[in-house]
């Protein structure tokens, strides 16, 4: 029965067919594996891989064009660079051989039967349904556009078009002088750069001819910038500066009067408001929507009548077997022939997927498209970018860009730095990239002494430049994303890092959107909420020590991994004791929270605070986590789920942390967010030739300063061996310490390794207080960052520890 979808009566007329399969017979009802509406650029590539995986006849492509265009050429021909015939080539000769071609029309799609039903009224059942129907134009929604565009005197064309993009040219070599104006509307088109392009080039001919002094150029656009990516936005506004084009933004056309030469705009802003100008030549950018096919079919378009899809799989969002590519998708990229390369190979491997019965999904697209903008005869802006904008250059401009480093080092931390001094010192200078956005570098263990105002902020950090090896390459710029399979990284600016080895060591970010009204009351000077977690609000910590006059501090910890975990309860400790010395501690209560069951992760220590903790009268509540902070409140959250109120009129927040987004959305190289490192090596588990350090990795140790010596030691060791194809000896026991300063005076010092198994270096149980904790703290170890660690020169305590304690006698509680 009709689909109630389709708005034309089934009829049973057989429409014309193309076969190649000889074996194929003509009639109205069609099966099929995979069903391929739409020969256009996406739908051919689609056709042509699964036609070479499947048996003859198993794909069916639906396409009602005799003819395929490469449509990024129009503009050329517009140009009068070549013709219209350069630009097509036959449908039969682009489509795979073996692939059936159904010459007819869709007409609307019932999804739910996998059935879609033609203009001339067939039938094609298929199991799975790629749709590349790309766009059509709406010339009829402005007014006289249609007509002028078919008066061969009117002056007015459109290079988006083979019917019209000749006369475009026409146009332009018969142009004496006088008003041209290029459009931009106000719906998605493809090809976005393509209506500057023909600008562009009416100029540089206008200017070749010797009529460029006696030629006013409009540019009218419904964007409010004139390219949707900014780092071309600004390259480009540059050439229009140069070229003397006027644009006119958030204008878009209205209405065309051939016989009077005037075009009608509106305002976005103030769609009443109207502008009329006079033209001797018109390029009209012609709004686009979906095919009517889309629009008979609202079970699978969006609003707008966009297929709608997963952004990323291209996966259709309420049915499977569908997938949509090129420029019918919602997808929030550019509609650009560039996509189609990287969409066509996602839709590949995941439909093979959906084909297998997989649930997940690996192949990701990220957005890619492509704009060459051509701003003269022979010359070119290449604009690619990704999803959100960020720009994604493949041409090689200098060194980094063609990626001709052995190692590349991204980011530029304790780890990072280590382990470039190590390599800096067998390889050369220009085998080494480190890629860090920060121009600062940061001692962050000194933070907590900030916070308790026993150091000056600027002691805490030096110029990145200061620290690095001299002629070791620096980008000050941000990784956005790893491609681990080609070696490969891209940066923020846009840039293409090819490495042979790679060492990751991005840290942990704090993820201070996770509490509602943390971030907002941690910038408000006013109110007494801090942490010592960051260079921002490390200060801010000390001053809100200083002004707490009585009542309830509260200190917290998160249930999220965390770097430096003792220093959640060290500045705790400190604050105590300050509170003491100034008498107001009689006035005060202080309690900490945390998601967990103990103060500490290995029993010995966790016993020790726990004393030092009652011994201040410091209320411990476990198993609680903070949800929410409000200017008097701390709302936390219990292990069975109960709310729990706390007023406070101090509040210190040790806030939830991840690795940044970068590593976290690369499947490839991370697990649960961290990189997917063996513990012992150090060496990432799939890819060879990656390595990581610090707290972004996921080795089951705690994230310490104090672990990157050794880790640094061992990553650059076998780093190297790996290199030369040697078996990887260097191996991290999980080594990681915590200073635990329990006042102005004293401290406890944690040595463990893997499993909770402790590694004291002193001949003496570190779990109890003593004076050389603040010492160290104070002096020895913001010596030994510094100038030992940072230069690869320190690799932990263990020679020290064999010499002055090599019975470890610490290791029996007492």
């Amino acid at each position: 029965m009709m689909n109630s979808l389709c708005r034309i009566s089934y009829q049973t007329k057989i429409a014309p067919l193309r076969f190649y399969s000889v074996s194929a017979v003509q009639n109205a009802k069609h099966s099929c594996k995979v069903l391929v509406i739409g020969g256009g650029s996406g739908g051919c590539t689609i056709a042509a891989k699964f036609a070479r995986r499947l048996k003859k006849g198993s794909v069916i492509v639906l396409e009602p064009s005799p003819d395929h265009y490469y449509q990024p050429l129009f503009t050329l021909v517009g140009a009068g660079v070549t013709s219209v015939a350069a630009t097509r080539r036959s449908a039969k000769s682009v489509l795979p051989s073996n692939a059936t071609w159904v010459k007819d029309t869709a007409q609307c799609i019932d999804a739910k039967n996998n059935v879609v039903r033609t203009a001339e009224g067939h039938e094609i059942n298929y199991e799975y349904a790629v749709i590349g129907v790309g766009l059509q134009y709406d010339y009829d929604k402005v007014p006289g556009l249609r007509d002028a565009l078919n008066d061969k005197a009117s002056c007015v064309s459109t290079i988006y078009s083979p019917d019209y993009c000749e006369k475009t040219w026409n146009d332009i070599r018969n142009f004496k002088g006088g008003e041209a104006v290029f459009t931009y509307p106000d719906t998605p088109i493809k090809c976005p750069g393509a209506p500057q392009k023909i600008a562009y080039m009416a100029d540089a001919y206008f200017d070749k001819t010797a009529i460029r002094s006696r030629v006013n150029i409009t540019y009218n656009t419904c964007l409010p910038v004139i390219f949707g990516v900014k780092k071309y936005a600004d390259i480009l506004m540059e050439v229009v500066k140069k070229k003397r084009i006027n644009v006119n933004y958030k204008t878009v056309l209205k209405e065309v009067h051939a016989d009077k030469k005037e075009a009608v705009f509106f305002i976005t802003d103030d769609k009443s408001k109207e502008i009329t100008l006079p033209y001797d030549m018109l390029h009209v950018t012609p709004p686009m929507h979906t095919p009517e096919f889309l629009r008979n079919s609202p079970d699978i378009v969006d609003g707008s009548g966009f297929l709608d899809v997963d952004k990323f799989t291209l996966q259709h969002k309420k049915y499977s077997n569908i997938y949509g590519i090129g420029d019918c998708t919602n997808t929030p990229n550019s509609k650009t022939a560039a996509a189609i390369a990287k969409q066509s190979y996602v839709v590949e491997h995941n439909l093979l997927s959906t084909m297998s019965g997989k649930q997940s999904l690996d192949q990701k697209y990220n957005g890619y498209g492509a704009c060459p903008i051509v701003t003269e005869y022979g010359k070119c802006i290449l604009a690619e970018f990704l999803y959100d904008g960020v720009p994604r250059e493949t041409m090689p401009i200098n060194q980094v860009s063609t990626g001709k480093c052995k190692v590349l080092v991204v980011g530029a931390g304790a780890g990072g730095c280590s382990v470039i001094w190590r390599l800096h010192k067998k390889l050369s200078d220009k085998d080494i990239i480190v890629i860090e956005p920060s121009a600062v570098h940061y001692y962050q263990p000194l933070f907590t002494l900030i916070g308790a105002g026993i150091k000056k902020f600027p002691q805490s950090h030096k110029p990145l430049q200061s620290i690095l090896p001299s002629k070791v390459m620096w980008l000050k710029d941000q990784v956005d994303e790893f491609d681990p399979c080609n070696n490969a990284v891209f940066t923020h600016c846009g840039l293409r890092v090819r490495y042979d080895s790679l060492v990751i060591g991005v840290g942990l970010k704090n993820d201070y959107d996770k509490i509602p009204g943390l971030s907002r009351y941690l910038k408000d000077p006013l109110v007494q909420v801090s942490t010592i977690y960051s260079p921002q609000f490390c200060t801010k910590c000390w001053c809100n020590v200083q002004r707490f006059g009585g009542g309830h501090a509260i200190f917290t910890f998160p249930k999220e991994v965390g770097k430096c975990s003792g220093a959640a309860q060290k500045i705790m400790y400190l604050a105590h004791d300050y509170w003491k010395k100034k008498k107001i501690i009689k006035n005060s209560s202080i309690t900490y929270t945390t998601p967990k069951e103990t103060l500490f992760g290995i029993p010995k220590y966790a016993k020790a605070l726990t004393q030092v903790a009652e011994s201040r009268g410091i209320a411990a509540n476990y198993k609680l986590e903070l949800k929410e902070v409000t200017p008097r409140n701390a709302v936390f959250i219990g292990n069975g789920g109960q709310t729990v109120i706390l007023p406070y009129t101090f509040m210190h927040v040790t806030p939830p942390m991840s690795p940044p987004t970068c590593l976290t959305k690369c499947t490839e190289l991370a697990s649960k967010g961290y990189l997917e490192v063996d513990k012992h090596t150090l060496q990432h588990k799939r890819y060879s030739n990656v390595f990581g350090i610090g707290d972004c990795i996921n080795t089951p140790s705690s994230k310490t300063a104090a672990a990157v010596a050794n880790q640094s030691n061992v990553v650059a060791q076998n780093l190297w061996d790996s290199m030369y194809g040697k078996p990887l000896i260097a191996k991290y026991d999980g080594y990681g310490a915590c200073p635990i300063l329990t006042s102005y005076k004293r401290g406890i010092i944690a040595e463990f390794k893997y499993d909770g198994k402790i590694a004291e270096t002193l001949p003496f149980d570190q779990a109890k207080e003593r004076r050389i904790c603040f010492y160290l703290q104070n002096n020895v170890f913001p010596y030994l960052y510094w100038n030992r660690l940072l230069k690869g020169k320190w690799n932990g305590p263990g020679t020290i520890r064999k010499m002055i304690n090599p019975f470890a006698k610490q290791t029996r509680e007492k």
